[in-house]
C-alpha cells in the first residue's frame, strides 16, 4: 500500500476484505462490505496506553499513542489503493450515536491528540474531570485505483480516560465598581443558584441596579477565599466592553471588564460549563400573577407577587387553605406567557421547591396551609417559604389587645384584586391592628403616610366615630395597604 491515512482514537478489530479487482468500473460510491472469510484477510488494532485508564490532567505529553495497527495478515491492494481510517466513539458498545475523533499514524502506531479526546470525550460526557468510559470501533474506508470503494468494521473496545478540568466553583460573586474592587465587597453580593450539582446545573445569576456606568468581573469562591485575583474572571473581548454576550477568562490570561454602560436594572447569567455570560437589562417591576382553585383558576381573579429591579418577587399569599387542589404562577393575565408549575417532587410543606415552565408541567399541590409569605426566583425556578401564618385578624382596644379572641379575617376578592377582610363594631376612638395567629411577631400597622399604607409594627389604626367597621388588608398589591369603611 502507498498510503493510509487515519481518523481514530482506540480500537482493536479483526475484519476481512477482498483484494480490489480491476475489472469494476472506478468512480462508484462506497459500499458497505461484509467479510467472507476472517480468518485470512485481517486489520489488527491492539490498545496500547489505552489499555490503561489515562487521566489528562497529569499527562504531560501533546499526544497518546492509542493503539497499534497490524496489517500483516491483510493482502496486498492494487496499485494506488489506499485505506482511509476513521475512529468511533460512544456511549455504549453498541455504538449508538458516536462522535469521531482524529489520529496521526506514524509507523504502525495511533497517536491521538489528547486536545482532541478531551473534546470528545466532554461531547460524550459533560466537563466534569472525572473518569469516563467510553466504546470504540474502526472503520476502514477501502479506496480501490479499480473497482468501488467499501468499507470494512473492527469490533468494540472499551477505554476510561479522566478529561481536562474545567473546574465549576461552589459560587461566584459580583466585584467591580459595585459593590468594590475588594473581596470583603464581592462576598456580599453571590450569584444565585438552584442548588443543585454545578455540573447538572452550570447557571448563576444576579440582579444588580446601578446608577451611571459601572465596570465589574465576577469572582469564583476560591478568590473570596484566598484573596488572590489570578482567578478573578473577565471577558475575553476588550477592558471596558458593553457586550451583551461574552466569554469568560481569567486574570492570569489579561481578561478585561465588562461596563454596564448606563444606569438601570441589569441581570447577568453564567454558563459555567461554557464559560460565557449575558448580561440583559431587567424592568423596574414585572408582576407575577398566582392562580389555582382557590381563584376559580382566573388570573383576574387571582393574586399577585412583584419582582423589583429583577430581585426575587416576595409577598404574601392566601392559598385559603386550597393549595393542595392545584395552583400556578403566570407572567399574563392568560395562559399565553410563561406558566411556572411543579418541577421535581417536593415534601407537602417544603421550605424551597423547584418550578418548571414546562408545558406539561403539574400543578403545583404543596402548601394546604392558610397563608404563606414567600419568595419566588425566576431566574432560578425556586419558590421558597420565607413565614407561614395559620390565621390573619384584627386585634385592639376592643379585645383589651389580645384579652380575648382576634376578630378572624377572610379571602375575598373584588375589581381582580384578593384581599383579607373583617367586620368589626368598634367605639369611638377605638385602636387596632392586623397580626397573625394571635400573636405579635407578625403584626400591621399604619406607615404614617396617610395614604393607608401598611408597615411592619407600624402605629395603630384608629377610628373617631363608634359603628360598624369593614376593614380590608390588600396583601398582595405592590404596595401592601388597608382600607377602614364604616358601614
Amino acid at each position: 500500500m502507498k498510503k493510509i491515512s487515519i481518523f481514530s482514537t482506540l480500537l482493536a478489530g479483526v475484519v476481512a476484505f477482498p483484494a480490489c479487482t480491476p475489472e469494476i468500473e472506478p468512480a462508484l460510491p462506497p459500499v458497505s462490505y461484509e467479510p467472507v472469510d476472517s480468518a485470512t484477510v485481517a486489520i489488527n488494532i491492539v490498545a496500547a496506553e489505552y489499555a490503561q485508564a489515562i487521566d489528562l490532567n497529569s499527562y504531560a505529553a501533546d499526544t497518546i499513542s492509542a493503539f497499534t495497527i497490524d496489517l500483516s495478515a491483510t493482502p496486498a491492494l492494487a496499485e494506488g489503493s489506499t485505506m482511509e481510517y476513521t475512529l468511533n466513539m460512544a456511549l455504549a458498545n453498541d455504538m449508538v450515536a458516536p462522535v469521531e475523533v482524529p489520529v496521526i499514524v506514524e509507523g504502525n502506531v495511533a497517536k491521538v491528540l489528547t486536545t482532541d479526546l478531551n473534546t470528545k470525550i466532554q461531547a460524550l460526557f459533560g466537563k466534569r474531570p472525572q473518569p469516563d468510559t467510553f466504546y470504540s470501533q474502526l472503520k476502514a474506508l477501502v479506496k480501490c485505483a479499480e473497482g468501488p470503494n467499501f468499507y470494512i468494521i473492527s469490533n468494540v473496545i472499551e477505554a476510561t480516560v479522566t478529561p481536562f478540568a474545567s473546574p465549576i466553583e461552589s459560587a461566584y460573586y459580583l466585584i467591580g465598581d459595585v459593590p468594590g474592587w475588594d473581596m470583603a465587597a464581592a462576598a456580599t453580593m453571590p450569584f444565585s443558584h438552584s442548588g443543585k450539582d454545578v455540573y447538572e446545573d452550570p447557571i448563576f445569576t444576579i440582579t444588580v441596579t446601578v446608577d451611571g456606568e459601572k465596570m465589574w468581573k465576577v469572582a469564583p469562591q476560591s478568590a473570596i477565599d484566598s484573596g488572590s485575583w489570578d482567578t478573578v474572571l473577565g471577558n475575553t473581548e476588550a477592558d471596558g466592553s458593553t457586550s451583551a454576550t461574552g466569554n469568560l477568562a481569567d486574570n492570569a490570561s489579561c481578561a478585561g471588564a465588562m461596563k454596564f454602560p448606563e444606569a438601570g436594572n441589569y441581570k447577568i447569567t453564567l454558563n459555567m460549563e461554557e464559560y460565557s455570560y449575558t448580561v440583559e437589562v431587567v424592568p423596574d417591576v414585572v408582576e407575577y400573577f398566582v392562580v389555582g382553585d382557590f381563584s376559580g383558576w382566573s388570573q383576574t381573579n387571582g393574586q399577585r407577587l412583584y419582582s423589583v429591579a429583577g430581585a426575587p418577587a416576595q409577598g404574601w399569599l392566601v392559598l385559603n387553605g386550597q393549595g393542595a387542589n392545584g395552583w400556578k404562577i403566570s407572567t399574563q393575565e392568560d395562559w399565553n406567557g410563561i406558566n411556572y408549575g411543579a418541577g421535581e417532587e417536593a415534601a407537602a410543606e417544603a421550605a424551597t421547591m423547584l418550578l418548571s415552565t414546562d408545558g406539561g408541567a403539574d400543578n403545583i399541590t404543596q402548601y394546604a396551609g392558610f397563608s404563606y409569605e414567600v419568595a419566588f426566583d425566576a431566574a432560578n425556578l425556586t419558590l421558597t417559604i420565607l413565614r407561614t401564618v395559620d390565621t390573619w385578624g384584627l386585634v385592639g382596644s376592643f379585645n383589651e389587645w389580645g384579652s380575648s379572641a382576634d376578630i378572624p379575617m377572610a379571602l375575598s376578592t373584588e375589581d381582580g384584586m384578593d384581599y383579607l377582610v373583617a367586620t368589626a363594631t368598634l367605639d369611638a376612638g377605638a385602636e387596632f391592628k392586623i397580626r397573625a395567629n394571635s400573636d405579635w411577631a407578625i403584626n400591621y400597622g399604619d406607615a404614617g403616610a396617610g395614604d393607608g399604607t401598611l408597615a411592619a409594627d407600624g402605629s395603630n389604626f384608629k377610628v373617631e366615630e363608634a359603628g360598624d367597621y369593614e376593614v380590608r388588608f390588600y396583601f398582595c398589591a405592590q404596595t401592601p395597604y388597608y382600607t377602614v369603611t364604616k358601614l
